[in-house]
C-alpha cells in the first residue's frame, strides 16, 4: 500500500485552511455587551488565543507548502521567541 504523502499534505493544508477560516469568524463576532467584567476578559482572552492560533495554523501551512513545492526548509523565516533588550545586551554573561 502506498502512501502519496504529497496529496495527504495538500488535504492538511486544506483542513488548516477551513480552521483558519472557523477561527477568524470567531475572532470577528462582536462581545456582548452586557457580560460582567470577568466573564468579558475571558471572552476577550478566548479571541486572543482563536488569533494566536490562526497565526499559527497559517505558519504551519506555509511551511507545509513549501515542502510539498520543494523548497528548503531554512528559507522559512523563523519567528524569535525573545529578544535582546537594551538591558540584556549589557549583563554579564
Amino acid at each position: 500500500m502506498s502512501i502519496d504523502v504529497n496529496k495527504k499534505l495538500e488535504e492538511l493544508m486544506q483542513a488548516g485552511l477551513e480552521a483558519y477560516e472557523i477561527l477568524v469568524e470567531e475572532i470577528k463576532r462582536p462581545l456582548d455587551e452586557e457580560l460582567q467584567d470577568d466573564k468579558r476578559r475571558n471572552a476577550m482572552k478566548a479571541k486572543k488565543e482563536c488569533f494566536l492560533d490562526a497565526k499559527e495554523i497559517l505558519s504551519s501551512i506555509k511551511k507545509i507548502e513549501n515542502q510539498v513545492n520543494g523548497e528548503d526548509e531554512d528559507e522559512v523565516e523563523e519567528e524569535k521567541s525573545f529578544t535582546a533588550g537594551f538591558v540584556e545586551k549589557f549583563a554579564k554573561k
